[in-house]
C-alpha cells in the first residue's frame, strides 16, 4: 500500500465547489479496485489549506491502473478546475511506525474487567429488593452472557453474536418480565455503581458507557411490557468513543 497526498490552497470564494467537486469525484474513487480509502481534509489554522489523502494497493495500481480505468475520466473532468491549486502531489509509503485509538472495550481492560463489572454488579443486585425479584431465576452462566454482551457492545469480540444468540436472543430473555421504570433506574443505578468501582477512571469512558446502559434498559423496559414485540432488532448494537 502506498499514501498519495495532495495538497491544495483554495481560496473561500472556492471552497464550496471545491468539496462539491471532490464528493463527484469520489464515486470514482470508491469504484476502482485500486483506491482503499480516502479523505479530504480541511486547515483549522490556515482554511486556505486542503489534503487530500487517498490509499491505493500500489503506486502502479494508481497510474498504470486507476488513471487506465473508465473511472479516472469523471474524476479527472470532477476536479480538473482545482488542477491549478496544488501545492504537492506525491506518494508516500508507509512506515510502521503507527498506532491507533483502543476501543473502549480494550481501554477498559477487556474480557477480564468486563467479567469483573458483572460480578460486582449481580452482587448488588441480588442484595438489592427492588431488582432481585427480576432475577429469581439467576444462574451464574447470566454474569458470563451479559460480560460477553457489554464486550461485543463496546468493541470486544463478536462472541455473543457468534455464541449466543445476538441482539435477539437478548431482548427475548426481557419478554414478559414486565420491567417498571423504578427497576430500570435502579438497575443504571447500580450498573453505574459497579462501573465507578471497576472501569479506569476517565470521564469519556464513563459517559459513553452511561449513555448506552440508558439506552439499552429503555429497550429492555419497553419489551418487558406485555404485548413486548422485539420486531428485527438487527445486529448487536456498537458503541465507540464517538
Amino acid at each position: 500500500m502506498v499514501v498519495e497526498y495532495v495538497r491544495y490552497r483554495i481560496p473561500e470564494d472556492r471552497r464550496a465547489a471545491f468539496e462539491d467537486a471532490y464528493r463527484a469525484a469520489g464515486r470514482s474513487l470508491r469504484a476502482s479496485p485500486h483506491c482503499l480509502r480516502y479523505e479530504l481534509a480541511h486547515g483549522v489554522e490556515e482554511p486556505d489549506n486542503y489534503v487530500l489523502r487517498i490509499e491505493w494497493d500500489s503506486v502502479e495500481g494508481h497510474e498504470s491502473g486507476f488513471r487506465a480505468s473508465p473511472e479516472f475520466a469523471e474524476f479527472f473532468a470532477a476536479v480538473k478546475p482545482f488542477f491549478a491549486d496544488i501545492a504537492e502531489m506525491k506518494h508516500y509509503a508507509v512506515t510502521d511506525v503507527a498506532g491507533e485509538r483502543p476501543t473502549i472495550y480494550e481501554f477498559a481492560g477487556g474480557a477480564p474487567a468486563f467479567r469483573e463489572l458483572t460480578e460486582v454488579f449481580y452482587a448488588k443486585v441480588l442484595a438489592d429488593p427492588l431488582l432481585a425479584p427480576v432475577f429469581e431465576h439467576f444462574t451464574p452462566e447470566h454474569v458470563t452472557k451479559v460480560a460477553v454482551w457489554l464486550g461485543e457492545v463496546f468493541g470486544g469480540p463478536a462472541d455473543y453474536s457468534t455464541g449466543h444468540g445476538g441482539h435477539r436472543d437478548v431482548l427475548t430473555r426481557h419478554l414478559g418480565l414486565a420491567i417498571t421504570e423504578e427497576q430500570r433506574i435502579r438497575w443504571v443505578e447500580l450498573m453505574m455503581a459497579s462501573a465507578r468501582q471497576v472501569l479506569p477512571a476517565n470521564d469519556v469512558l464513563r459517559r459513553r458507557f452511561g449513555e448506552y446502559i440508558e439506552w439499552g434498559t429503555a429497550i429492555a423496559r419497553d419489551v418487558s411490557q406485555p404485548g413486548g414485540d422485539i420486531g428485527d432488532p438487527g445486529p448487536v448494537p456498537q458503541w465507540s468513543w464517538e
